[in-house]
């Protein structure tokens, strides 16, 4: 019995033994940390996953959100200025002396002073002037005294491009740079009231600008019309030669100055007057 016993017990150990053995990997398993959950220094750590950083480009639209194309290094497009009816016919080349309300006008240099001043002498523009200061002289027979007949008009319309080139040339091309002073017509524009605008215009055969944008006397025009007048005595009939007629063909030409301002002020208003006309 004992024998029996004994062979029981034995073979009840081993079974045991066994059993501890085959429970050793898992429990090995289960002790020991993986790689991928063990640091260099022992410790336990989870995987870390770097994530690639997005820029907005990467990132799709948003839906319904129109994509804004536009970046910082585009060049920037001016909205052009208003068009400026530069090819009227006589207007061309006058129009360079006419500042509009929307226009930057830099300064001038003597230079483009004496070149607009004779441009401004031959332009097309100045045979309106010059047609209509002979008509006038011609219907009352004023100075200067050529007659009533058809070549007296002839003669005056000669008379009246001397001097109104003459003026030009001396007050824009020669006293405007020696005086600093800006031939150029500042236009008010349509926002302001007509009759300002036409105050505005008389008043500046006696006020101009300097280089610098000062209001000053309109010392080039004055002097330049005074002088144009007293060039008259050597090319109008013997009547019309004396101090007394220069005063008056003096007078006359700051008429005449006036009213080129006032069309040049409202010429635009003219123009686009027309245009709604024709549509």
């Amino acid at each position: 019995m004992s024998t029996t016993n004994t062979t029981k017990t034995s073979r009840s150990s081993k079974a045991r033994l066994l059993r501890l053995l085959s429970l050793l990997p898992a429990c090995a398993l289960l002790s020991i940390p993986s790689a991928a959950q063990t640091s260099a220094s022992g410790l336990p750590s989870t995987p870390v996953v770097e994530e690639a950083l997005l820029t907005p480009a990467d990132l799709p639209d948003a839906p319904g959100e129109p994509v804004d194309t536009s970046t910082s290094n585009q060049p920037v497009v001016q909205k052009p200025s208003p068009l400026r009816p530069r090819s009227r016919g006589v207007l061309t080349g006058h129009l360079d002396m006419v500042v509009l309300p929307d226009e930057v006008a830099a300064p001038l240099t003597a230079r483009q002073k004496f070149f607009l001043g004779v441009k401004e002498s031959v332009s097309p523009y100045e045979l309106i002037g010059w047609a209509a200061s002979a008509g006038f002289s011609q219907l009352r027979n004023s100075a200067p005294n050529y007659g009533t007949d058809s070549g007296a008009y002839g003669q005056r319309f000669g008379a009246a491009a001397a001097r109104n080139a003459s003026e030009n040339i001396f007050g824009d091309a020669l006293l405007a740079p020696l005086l600093h002073e800006d031939p150029r017509y500042y236009t008010l524009g349509p926002d302001h009231n007509p009759v300002k605008r036409g105050l505005y215009a008389i008043t500046r055969v006696f006020i101009t600008r300097t280089d610098g944008g000062r209001s000053t006397p309109n010392l080039s025009l004055l002097s330049g019309n005074l002088a144009a007048a007293a060039l008259t005595n050597a090319y109008y009939p013997q009547i019309n030669r004396s101090a007394s007629q220069t005063f008056k063909t003096f007078g006359a030409s700051l008429g005449g100055s006036a009213i080129g301002f006032s069309f040049s002020e409202f010429y635009v208003d003219a123009l686009e007057l027309i245009h709604m006309k024709k549509d």
